[in-house]
């Protein structure tokens, strides 16, 4: 079981963080979250659990990264490269100061410029006797780039800073208005997967226009907003339907010696689950089937992750059939959640009243 759990002091720093913004602002995902287990847990006198979740983690660039070495740049730099002058320069360039520092990205639209460099080079040369051992050689190269460029490629996408940066939430929900991180994330997603299969370096497939949408990836930390938020949505279903689930297991709530307990428990469902939460948690779900559709094309077009741990983290973020995903317990947590007030309810003639369905 791949799951990395997290510390429970910052969880609890984290919730009595919650609960304080929450006096500001009873709008925010951290208030009626918190709120809706703190209510229940009153009305019931049932302890609130002791919270502990887990989300994936991102492995350390090490384990996400490829080793990109620089294929036969030495003997590019033997061959006489006089007659193509594109190829000659372009390899000069790799061996500047400012090449030498090339950033992923950089690295990416380089290799692919050989890729294309190269063959024409070799048709202009022809096969000429004086020309043949030239060619050969050129030919030789090319077949090992292109054998390593899928490694390039990946590490365009998973060894860069941009989209470490997305995936690392530090601790924060998805607020109720993040559309244009999404339609962002989205757009930076399609964007790559447009740009992988692309033979050429040509508007608007550049290295500026590549920079842009890795800077716009970075500008905020949506994918892994919406993996913690999962996660915390999940443990909130569950720490519900538990103390829901003891508090039926003393006794029936309706009818009952007193009323107003079922009155005010309904309440809760009311205000908290269905008039806030089922929205959110609607929306959440929606993002994450669309999102993890939208990785899971680009990483159609990528090689194998480079190491086993890097494997586990994407089946985890992408695959709601994996039972140590997020997205998988979510599933599980609102089937559970649904159950249980399914049942109360029942109980107090109220069964009318629920339509927890989500997409699923």
């Amino acid at each position: 079981m791949i799951r990395i759990t997290v510390n429970r002091l910052p969880i609890l720093i984290l919730v009595f963080t919650l609960n304080l913004s929450g006096c500001s602002d009873h709008t925010s995902p951290g208030y009626f979250l918190a709120e809706y287990i703190r209510r229940l847990s009153r009305v019931t006198g049932i302890d609130i659990p002791e919270p502990d979740f887990a989300i994936p983690k991102l492995p350390p660039l090490r384990q996400r990264a490829y080793p990109a070495p620089d294929i036969r740049i030495k003997a590019l730099e033997a061959l006489d490269l006089l007659k193509c002058p594109p190829l000659s320069q372009a390899v000069a360039y790799r061996n500047s100061s400012l090449g030498k520092q090339m950033l992923p990205s950089q690295h990416y639209f380089y290799e692919k410029t050989l890729l294309s460099l190269i063959p024409q080079c070799i048709d202009s040369l022809g096969q000429t006797d004086q020309n043949r051992e030239v060619t050969a050689k050129l030919q030789q190269i090319l077949r090992e780039k292109q054998a390593t460029f899928p490694a390039i490629e990946w590490n365009l996408v998973f060894a860069n800073t941009e989209v470490s940066k997305q995936l690392n939430s530090q601790g924060r929900l998805l607020s109720t208005n993040d559309q244009a991180n999404f339609q962002g994330t989205r757009e930076a997603l399609n964007y790559l997967t447009r740009l992988l299969p692309h033979q050429l370096v040509e508007p608007p497939y550049t290295s500026t226009d590549l920079e842009n949408h890795l800077q716009q990836v970075a500008a905020n930390r949506y994918l892994g907003e919406l993996i913690y938020t999962a996660a915390l949505l999940s443990q909130t279903l569950d720490n519900a339907a538990n103390i829901l689930q003891l508090r039926l297991k003393k006794g029936p709530v309706c009818p009952a010696a007193d009323p107003a307990e079922a009155e005010r428990l309904y309440n809760v469902f009311r205000l908290f689950y269905r008039e806030k939460i089922q929205p959110y948690l609607a929306r959440v779900d929606q993002q994450g089937i669309i999102i993890r559709n939208d990785i899971n094309r680009l990483l159609s077009l990528l090689p194998a992750a480079p190491q086993e741990e890097m494997r586990r983290y994407l089946s985890l973020i992408t695959q709601a059939l994996n039972i140590n995903s997020p997205w998988y317990q979510l599933e599980q947590s609102i089937k559970h959640h649904t159950t249980i007030w399914a049942e109360f309810l029942d109980q107090c003639g109220k069964a009318p009243a629920l339509q927890m369905n989500q997409s699923h």
